[in-house]
Protein backbone atom coordinates (compact mmCIF):
# COMPACT_ATOMS: atom_id res chain seq x y z
CA UNK A 1 0.00 0.00 0.00
CA UNK A 2 1.70 3.55 -1.02
CA UNK A 3 1.24 6.32 1.48
CA UNK A 4 -0.37 9.19 -0.58
CA UNK A 5 0.25 12.55 0.81
CA UNK A 6 -3.45 14.28 1.44
CA UNK A 7 -2.97 17.98 -0.03
CA UNK A 8 -2.89 20.79 2.48
CA UNK A 9 -6.27 22.44 0.50
CA UNK A 10 -8.12 19.29 1.88
CA UNK A 11 -6.72 19.42 5.38
CA UNK A 12 -7.26 22.78 5.09
CA UNK A 13 -11.17 22.81 4.23
CA UNK A 14 -11.82 19.67 6.86
CA UNK A 15 -10.20 21.70 9.62
CA UNK A 16 -11.65 24.64 8.97
CA UNK A 17 -15.17 23.06 8.80
CA UNK A 18 -14.77 21.58 12.05
CA UNK A 19 -12.98 24.30 14.18
CA UNK A 20 -14.85 27.90 14.41
CA UNK A 21 -11.50 28.94 16.17
CA UNK A 22 -9.48 28.30 12.79
CA UNK A 23 -12.19 29.24 10.23
CA UNK A 24 -12.23 32.86 12.22
CA UNK A 25 -8.47 33.09 11.46
CA UNK A 26 -8.92 31.84 8.24
CA UNK A 27 -11.64 34.29 6.77
CA UNK A 28 -10.11 37.30 9.15
CA UNK A 29 -6.73 36.91 8.02
CA UNK A 30 -5.71 34.40 5.57
CA UNK A 31 -3.22 35.28 3.73
CA UNK A 32 -1.21 34.90 7.32
CA UNK A 33 -3.26 32.06 7.59
CA UNK A 34 -2.25 30.13 4.68
CA UNK A 35 1.46 30.92 5.88
CA UNK A 36 3.36 27.21 5.43
CA UNK A 37 0.82 25.60 3.59
CA UNK A 38 1.52 23.89 -0.12
CA UNK A 39 -0.88 24.98 -2.11
CA UNK A 40 -1.69 25.79 -5.55
CA UNK A 41 -2.41 29.22 -6.78
CA UNK A 42 -6.27 27.74 -7.78
CA UNK A 43 -6.29 26.32 -4.18
CA UNK A 44 -5.11 29.78 -2.65
CA UNK A 45 -7.47 31.81 -4.53
CA UNK A 46 -10.38 29.72 -3.30
CA UNK A 47 -9.19 29.92 0.14
CA UNK A 48 -8.90 33.55 0.26
CA UNK A 49 -12.21 33.58 -1.41
CA UNK A 50 -13.92 31.69 1.61
CA UNK A 51 -16.63 33.58 3.37
CA UNK A 52 -18.85 32.62 6.37
CA UNK A 53 -21.86 31.54 3.85
CA UNK A 54 -19.42 28.85 2.48
CA UNK A 55 -19.51 27.06 5.21
CA UNK A 56 -23.61 27.18 6.12
CA UNK A 57 -23.69 23.79 4.23
CA UNK A 58 -21.45 21.27 2.66
CA UNK A 59 -23.07 21.56 -0.48
CA UNK A 60 -22.17 25.54 -0.20
CA UNK A 61 -18.52 24.38 0.44
CA UNK A 62 -18.21 22.06 -1.82
CA UNK A 63 -19.47 24.78 -4.49
CA UNK A 64 -17.13 27.25 -2.85
CA UNK A 65 -13.97 25.19 -3.05
CA UNK A 66 -15.09 23.10 -6.30
CA UNK A 67 -14.29 19.98 -4.14
CA UNK A 68 -17.27 17.10 -5.01
CA UNK A 69 -19.10 16.14 -1.91
CA UNK A 70 -16.89 12.61 -1.39
CA UNK A 71 -13.78 14.97 -1.17
CA UNK A 72 -15.55 17.41 1.32
CA UNK A 73 -16.04 14.16 3.50
CA UNK A 74 -12.88 12.85 3.26
CA UNK A 75 -11.36 16.19 4.05
CA UNK A 76 -13.17 16.50 7.18
CA UNK A 77 -12.89 12.85 8.46
CA UNK A 78 -9.20 12.94 8.21
CA UNK A 79 -7.14 12.61 11.35
CA UNK A 80 -4.97 15.17 10.12
CA UNK A 81 -7.78 17.56 10.03
CA UNK A 82 -7.96 17.41 13.85
CA UNK A 83 -4.48 17.07 14.72
CA UNK A 84 -3.61 20.87 14.55
CA UNK A 85 -4.67 24.02 15.08
CA UNK A 86 -3.88 26.91 11.75
CA UNK A 87 -1.53 29.67 12.64
CA UNK A 88 0.03 27.16 15.57
CA UNK A 89 2.30 24.06 16.15
CA UNK A 90 -0.11 23.08 18.91
CA UNK A 91 -1.44 19.62 18.29
CA UNK A 92 -5.04 19.24 18.81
Amino acid sequence: MTNVRVRDFLILIGHTWMCLDCRSKLLENPEATLVGHKLSEFERECLLNLTDSSFRTMMDLEAATGLTAEEVSLAIDHPRSRLRHLGTRVRG
